[in-house]
């Protein structure tokens, strides 16, 4: 039997869309080059200078949820749980703040969010009392306590964002008040940059251009990666299989750095802990293990 030109054209779009489907949603990029992390070089550079920090501190910002393959490439269409974090590194006498998460209003516009807005509130505390604020990068769901903070002039001094990140194009500008991008002094460094004593800076462009890993050492010799949002789960290091080309397309991502830098993730030496920004089933395994303290104990006087 003669197949008719429009079921050849129908054979040709099913096919087509199983071919985008495959290639935009299944295939996890390949590696491109090599990325180091000398751990060594980010242990000397944190002993440095003074005294190490204590302790670190997490608290849980917001839950949302991505479909699975969005999070590791053909991994199903299951929603995938995922949640919204800061950190908080304690010394005696001051302390860091590792990314800031994002307002209970910004929040709601992503895919399933439900905000915490006590924690926010928490955070936006330790904002005022931090000696220093950083980044692992300049997305919105980690800047947004600065973009959303009700008096940003009262922080904007602690505030060290980097060239890349603030001049980023993937940085959304309509998410802070008129002013205050311009008020920020750009943050330069080469190499390694210590922010405090225990906690280095290195850059890792490619999920965007402004990523950096954050490493954190406390004088109980527990040693920390924090990698922000070159993996989104544990599953992204450990299968090695980062994001699909879809989820490439709208982020803008470099995948192939990326996957070299998941490649350098999966070889580092086991006594440092990485921190992915958005894995709940590895917050709860940190908190059993005693890695943080939950929540932020910000003096509420302040």
């Amino acid at each position: 039997m003669r197949i008719r030109r429009w079921q050849w054209i129908v054979l040709a779009i099913i096919l087509a869309l199983l071919l985008a489907k495959y290639f935009l949603l299944e295939v996890p990029a390949a590696a491109s080059g090599e990325y180091v992390i000398d751990v060594e070089a980010l242990h000397r550079a944190a002993i440095s200078s003074g005294p190490l920090p204590q302790s670190i501190e997490v608290e849980k910002v917001a839950d949302f949820a991505f479909p699975r393959t969005f999070v590791v490439a053909g991994d199903g269409y299951r929603m995938h749980p995922m949640v919204l974090l800061a950190h908080r590194v304690l010394w005696p006498d001051r302390s860091v703040v590792i990314d800031t998460a994002m307002s209970p209003a910004a929040t709601k516009k992503v895919p399933r969010g439900v905000p915490d807005a006590a924690a926010f509130e928490r955070v936006e505390k330790a904002l005022r009392q931090a000696s220093a604020i950083v980044f692992t990068h300049e997305h919105v769901d980690h800047v947004g306590g600065v973009a959303g903070a009700p008096d940003p002039g009262a922080i904007l001094d602690r505030v060290r964002i980097t060239r890349e990140q603030l001049e980023s194009p993937q940085l959304e500008r309509g998410e802070f008040p008129p002013g205050v991008l311009e008020r920020l002094a750009p943050l330069d460094y080469a190499g390694l940059y210590l922010v405090a004593p225990g906690i280095v800076l290195q850059k890792a462009p490619g999920h965007s251009k402004g990523t950096q890993l954050i490493y954190v050492e406390l004088e109980n010799g527990h040693r920390f990666l924090f990698v922000g949002d070159i993996a989104w789960s544990k599953d992204n290091i450990k299968l090695q299989t980062g994001r699909p080309g879809l989820v490439t397309l709208i982020a803008k991502e470099d995948r192939p750095a990326v996957a070299s830098q998941l490649k350098a993730l999966a070889q580092l030496p086991a006594n440092v802990h990485v921190v992915v920004a958005h894995d709940p089933v590895a917050l709860e395994e940190d908190l059993r293990a005693g890695l943080y303290r939950k929540g932020f104990s910000v003096d509420e006087s302040r």
